[in-house]
């Protein structure tokens, strides 16, 4: 099964029996060209829209009644939402997680779970990436690499949502600060930045990020929960919080790597971002977008063993192996460690 991601806002899409035409206007005036493309409805999992392509209203219904999810992304990687069907409108489920978003004991050992699973997946990255440039026996590797397992151990030890955060803060800190090291030359990650993203390093980890939180959505929607009631992340308006919660694990173990790939590769340079005059921010342009969603579901899809001799999977069954973990939790109480890197 594919993603159908519309990148650009000369796109236009409508329903044609089974399937969709998507139509891009190549040029304009009496004599305008466009180019079109069919894509089967059986062939897809979800739809992307990146800033603002036309879709009809029937292609969104034909979507829903097939069940398949349309996400919202502005042109700088701001999620807007999504048309999904709540097929799955479990009541008692809802209810039980209104009644355990009030208990304040399950919501900080569900993310003290969560912010183990991130700094030890944090570790790993770094221990990968050392291997890979012969830096395991940096003193410097070494050090940060013990710092981050004995956060990984102080989470778990947390009395409040507020030390969890502290201990998460200064774990992400010495994590990034080591990290930077990996980045080119041509593309240095000088401390993470965001709202607005300050170079293309953070750009390209802000705009992975956002595409983790939408899928994570989507996911949580297809089973029944509410994404706006989070176990770690502050309850607000217009915030997905467990969405965000949930792909804590995933941000070093996916996204992280995933832009070093792309950045170390070539596959975006310089030319593939560009500054926003209005904030000074940085984002990725329309061009970077089609070879940057190649090696997006690329890396989604590719197969791996989570441990020796267990059955190979991928990152989107990951990210719902995540989902079903908070449910035991939630239901049965079965506190579960959540993802963490091979």
């Amino acid at each position: 099964m594919a993603s159908l991601i519309l990148t650009k806002d000369v796109l236009s899409v409508r329903l044609a029996s089974r399937r969709l035409e998507v139509i891009e206007r190549i040029s304009d005036g009496p004599h305008a060209k466009h180019e079109k493309r069919t894509v089967p409805l059986h062939d897809l999992d979800r739809v992307v829209a990146i800033g603002q392509p036309s879709i009809t209203i029937p292609v969104l219904t034909k979507l829903m009644d097939k069940g398949i999810p349309c996400f919202f992304v502005s042109a700088h990687g701001r999620w807007r939402g999504a048309v999904i069907s709540d097929r799955n409108l479990n009541a008692r489920r809802r209810l039980r997680q209104y009644e355990q978003s009030r208990d304040r004991l399950f919501c900080l050992s569900v993310a003290q779970c969560l912010i183990k699973a991130k700094i030890q997946n944090s570790r790993r990255v770094l221990q990968r990436l050392a291997a890979n440039r012969s830096l395991s026996d940096e003193r410097m590797h070494i050090s940060v690499c013990n710092e981050l397992k004995h956060y990984a151990q102080r989470a778990m030890n947390a009395e409040s949502h507020d030390e969890l955060l502290g201990i998460e803060g200064i774990a992400a800190a010495r994590y990034f600060q080591r990290l930077s090291l990996f980045f080119p030359e041509n593309m240095p990650f000088n401390g993470r930045s965001r709202r607005p993203p300050r170079d293309a390093a953070n750009a390209l980890l802000s705009w992975t990020y956002t595409m983790l939180v939408g899928e994570m959505e989507g996911i949580i929607r297809s089973h029944g929960l509410d994404a706006a009631l989070g176990v770690l992340h502050v309850e607000s308006d217009n915030r997905p919080s467990l969405a965000l919660d949930l792909i804590e694990p995933l941000r070093p173990a996916f996204a992280d790597l995933l832009v070093l790939n792309i950045l170390n590769h070539n596959i975006l340079r310089e030319e593939h971002f560009e500054v926003n005059p209005e904030n000074g921010g940085t984002y990725l342009t329309e061009a970077a977008r089609k070879p940057y969603f190649m090696v997006y579901e690329q890396t989604m899809k590719r197969r791996f063993a989570p441990r020796s001799g267990e059955p190979h999977t991928d990152f989107r069954k990951v990210m719902d192996g995540e989902v079903c973990r908070y449910l035991r939790a939630l239901e049965l109480n079965k506190f579960e460690p959540f993802f963490l890197m091979p």
